[in-house]
């Protein structure tokens, strides 16, 4: 089986946007892949002015929230993410004695990440203003006003371009379904995707938490 191969257009965040990012992209994307039965459920953003729907089930959403959680902790400068949805297949062993089961991987997508510095602290290690002396009260409400308008102009850039992403995401899910499998070969109650990344910066605490978490690496198809 081939496997459909789908790459988002690189997102720049800062890292406390990362976790949320990460939450509303692989969920929105999951979504769209959850084939036979799924209940759906409408969620509003806790940091952006976005709704998206996510699968309303328990072991998806721990699963999201696993990953997001410790790649926005883990990730220092940028990543790739990748989310891999397989296909369960029964595989006979030699001579017919054993079967064993494969994981066949039929779409992957791909969600680069780049973590720019937070514009305050940004700021701060520039030096900020120098203000004369005398000067610092009302030079610090100026200051901070400019860094709050400035906050306030990135914060709606970014979710302007997550809304573009969430329309992408939609379009190319919707387009693109002859390559996917019958929902009977995803394993009924059990998760049917993996999520990973190529981070180059996991402490060892954090890559030794992922290996033990992680099952198997998945076959490429």
């Amino acid at each position: 089986m081939n496997c459909e191969q789908i790459a988002l257009e690189e997102l720049h965040v800062e890292r406390f946007q990362l976790k949320e990012v990460l939450k509303i992209l692989l969920h929105s994307i999951i979504f769209q892949r959850a084939l036979g039965e799924c209940r759906l459920r409408d969620v509003d953003s806790e940091l952006f002015d976005i709704s998206y729907v996510r699968c309303d089930s328990r072991l998806v959403e721990a699963r999201v929230e696993e990953h997001a959680e410790a790649f926005s902790s883990a990730i220092e400068r940028g990543a790739r993410v990748s989310l891999a949805f397989f296909e369960r297949r029964a595989r006979q062993a030699a001579f017919g004695l054993f079967r064993s089961e494969e994981r066949v991987v039929w779409e992957r997508w791909t969600i680069p990440l780049v973590v720019v510095p937070n514009f305050a602290q940004l700021h701060r290690h520039m030096g900020g203003a120098q203000m004369p002396p005398g000067a610092h009260g009302a030079g610090r409400s100026t200051e901070a006003d400019s860094q709050d308008e400035e906050s306030r102009r990135r914060q709606a850039s970014l979710e302007a371009v997550l809304r573009r992403r969430i329309e992408f995401i939609l379009t190319v899910a919707s387009g693109r379904r002859e390559h996917i499998p019958p929902a009977d070969g995803l394993g009924g109650e059990a998760l049917w995707f993996e999520i990973s990344t190529d981070a180059d910066s996991w402490s060892g605490l954090d890559l030794l938490k992922q290996l033990l978490s992680s099952p198997p690496q998945l076959g490429s198809g």
